[in-house]
């Protein structure tokens, strides 16, 4: 059998040298970790691409009726759909860049006798992720128009 003596000394508070090294390395490894997880997560926002979910939902006693949409595009430019009353409907756009002004305007295209109910809505989904909910104009009001907008900011 070999016997290995390691000769430890102490110093006035009873702390070993191999314990200051030991600490001394840990605390060293416990600061660098924490600065690559501070710095090596963030990402420069102009990488970000966001995508944006327009939705319009309408309601009316009457059928056959047309709605008029106008949505800003992925080029920033407006876009103009005609789509039927009484259902659900929804577009995606992108991607977009943060500062993107996202803009949703809804109207009649015929007449429903002032008996249309409109909602809308706005979600941003950043890098692929889940969509989030920005924007909403929902109301049981009977109206012909709705208009909604929102900037990316984050």
């Amino acid at each position: 059998m070999i016997y290995i003596k390691q000769k430890i000394t102490t110093n006035f508070f009873g702390v070993s040298r191999i314990n200051k090294k030991v600490r001394k390395s840990l605390m060293l490894l416990l600061v660098l970790t924490f600065g690559i997880l501070n710095f090596g997560c963030n990402k420069d926002s102009n990488d970000d691409e966001y995508y944006i979910k327009y939705e319009v939902g309408s309601s009316t006693i009457y059928t056959g009726g047309k709605l008029d949409v106008i949505l800003s595009n992925e080029k920033n430019l407006n876009t103009t759909l005609s789509i039927k009353t009484k259902s659900n409907w929804e577009a995606v756009v992108g991607p977009v860049k943060k500062g993107f002004k996202a803009n949703i305007e809804v109207s009649e295209a015929g007449n429903n006798h002032g008996k249309l109910t409109l909602s809308t809505q706005i979600s941003v989904s950043k890098n692929n992720g889940p969509f989030a909910l920005k924007a909403i104009d929902d109301s049981d009001e009977p109206r012909t128009n709705v208009q909604l907008g929102y900037t990316i900011d984050f």
